[in-house]
């Protein structure tokens, strides 16, 4: 008897290690989610420039106070130009002058050209006045360079915008002798803007050209279209800068808010992931086994990319204790 018991017990032991486990399926198209992430942006210009002075003088007149709304090449302030226009009128007298010296230098080249012909002066004379005309001909050209840069330096007494835009600040007093380089006013363009957004470094992936954009600010939101992502990673924030256009109206520059964006990549959600050894993923059907698909991306309590396809077969009830390439028997969905 006892040999009997012995014998049942371990026909009922084989059986039940041979029982096929009964598991739920679904496909991963209709489990799959679509992640929405949001980051911190900000519309800003595409120049918000500081005008400064390209030459030394007084400023003479303020034309664009801060706020000023200007055009592009309108004048916004005017520097003294006396000092500068005296230089230019002494270059333009030094340059007739030399203009004078070149007439009278060719002139004598002319007759000692004539009067070698006839052996009446030498040739090492001809040679000197023939340098003569050329040396005063390269210092025409050095002046000629002198004078249009004498001519530029009294233009740039005159600052123009150089876009439209708002005088964000005024620096420059009328009466202040400025010198180059010292900031006369900063200008922020109004006709050229787009969203700069911050975004977490691991979250790059997910900005495609085909993701749904949006920005928000002030519980109002404006549609936005990809322009640009950075490739560095900033290493103190572990952020990546990402610039996004207005395909229709936008808020007013300075505006602070969100750009909120899905993911257009199938993700797994978190309660169907399971472990196995090291790795996190979920078990598929293939035939008549299940067999464990690791993610890559996968995270402990967080949804998982994939590029699985939708017709995917993912084990849904019964996960838990299969291992890889165990035989599973489908059951009711």
């Amino acid at each position: 008897m006892g040999r009997l018991l012995v014998a049942a017990a371990a026909c009922w032991g084989l059986a039940q290690a041979q029982e096929i486990p009964v598991v739920t399926v679904n496909t991963l198209g209709d489990l799959a989610i679509t992640q929405s992430y949001r980051a911190p942006a900000e519309v800003v210009s595409v120049n918000s420039s500081v005008i400064a002075a390209e030459v030394q003088a007084v400023v003479a007149a303020v034309h664009a106070d801060s706020g000023a709304r200007v055009a592009a090449g309108e004048l916004v302030m005017t520097l003294d130009p006396t000092d500068l226009e005296l230089a230019m009128r002494e270059m333009e007298a030094n340059l007739a002058a030399l203009e004078a010296r070149i007439v009278q230098a060719e002139q004598r080249l002319d007759r000692a050209r004539n009067l070698s012909e006839g052996q009446y002066i030498s040739a090492d004379d001809l040679l000197a006045r023939e340098t003569d005309v050329a040396v005063l001909r390269a210092e025409r050209s050095l002046w000629n360079v002198r004078l249009e840069i004498a001519r530029r330096n009294v233009a740039k007494c005159r600052i123009l915008a150089p876009f439209a835009g708002v005088v964000q600040r005024r620096f420059g007093q009328v009466g202040t002798f400025v010198r180059p380089g010292d900031p006369l006013l900063s200008l922020v363009q109004t006709d050229g803007f787009e969203l700069l957004a911050e975004v977490p470094a691991h979250l790059a992936g997910t900005l495609r050209d085909d993701a749904t954009a949006t920005f928000t600010a002030d519980g109002q939101s404006w549609p936005v279209s990809p322009l640009r992502i950075s490739p560095l990673i900033e290493q103190a924030r572990r952020i990546r800068r990402a610039r996004y256009a207005f395909p229709g109206g936008a808020p007013p520059i300075g505006t602070s808010g969100e750009l909120i964006w899905a993911d257009q990549a199938r993700s797994i959600p978190a309660h169907l992931l399971v472990r196995r050894a090291d790795a996190l993923g979920v078990f598929v059907l293939e035939g008549g086994s299940a067999r464990f698909q690791p993610l890559a991306s996968a995270e402990e309590g967080r949804p998982a990319r994939t590029d699985l396809p939708a017709e995917t077969v993912i084990v849904v009830g019964g996960r838990e204790r299969l291992s890889d390439g165990d035989a599973v028997e489908v059951g009711v969905r």
